[in-house]
């Protein structure tokens, strides 16, 4: 059951359909299977891309979601490829933020090779601040603000970032690849393309920032996460990862 006074207890925000996937699918199919209540948000349609109609990412990211367990999957519709940190983008954000009302909020590290990606988590920071104000936007619903915002690690550039907690998805991986794999226009290559993107190397690359994760537990396959503010412990003798 949700946590109370909250729809949701865990909603993933991403710049693109296929982001939440790639990149925390692990988690969120590991949540739904514990009976969270889980929705993922998806910030643009990813009409920019280079493969695939907007329509055909919708299906894929439905039929994602339905693989995931997830309760509720939208596309919030902003422009893909030009998201920035402006007053009616947040305003788009703060108004699922108070409808969907989730104590946990996951989104995209602020260390990130896509622009899109960068201005994604700035926006769904901002807007998850300014939501709680109850005088800001009243039409956009009553002032909510989530209890927890989650950084996830991206599948590249983090050697040099630390995650704050590991989650262990070995028993999820394979669902979480199926979610991927759901994405088919995007790893199949166009006639004329340089730079193909074939689906076995980037699945290579998913499993190896996976793997690299796991390490860092003890586990087969993991997804990291960041947070900004510190974690309480309160049994030093169970803490359970080895420092050698």
């Amino acid at each position: 059951m949700p946590h109370p006074n909250h729809d949701f207890e865990i909603a993933a925000i991403c710049a693109h359909p296929d982001d939440a996937d790639l990149i925390m699918g692990g988690t969120l199919a590991l949540q739904t299977q514990r009976g969270r209540r889980v929705a993922i948000v998806d910030m643009t349609g990813g009409e920019s891309g280079s493969r695939g109609t907007i329509e055909t990412r919708a299906a894929e990211a439905a039929e994602a979601g339905r693989i995931l367990g997830v309760a509720h999957r939208e596309c919030l519709g902003l422009p893909d490829s030009s998201l920035e940190v402006n007053t009616a983008q947040k305003d788009r954000v703060v108004e699922v933020l108070r409808r969907l009302r989730p104590r946990v909020v996951i989104l995209q590290h602020w260390k990130q090779r896509h622009p899109d990606h960068t201005a994604a988590g700035r926006i769904v920071y901002e807007a998850a601040f300014v939501a709680g104000l109850r005088n800001y936007r009243p039409d956009l619903g009553a002032a909510y603000r989530p209890f927890k915002l989650i950084y996830c690690l991206p599948l590249t550039e983090q050697n040099d970032v630390v995650p704050t907690f590991v989650v262990d998805v070995t028993s999820t991986w394979e669902t979480k690849m199926r979610a991927v794999r759901a994405f088919g226009s995007q790893f199949t290559p166009q006639p004329g393309e340089t730079v193909p993107l074939a689906l076995d190397r980037f699945q290579a690359n998913v499993e190896l920032a996976a793997r690299r994760h796991g390490q860092r537990i003890g586990v087969r396959y993991g997804e990291g996460f960041v947070v900004r503010e510190a974690m309480v412990v309160d049994d030093l003798a169970a803490l359970p990862v080895s420092s050698f």
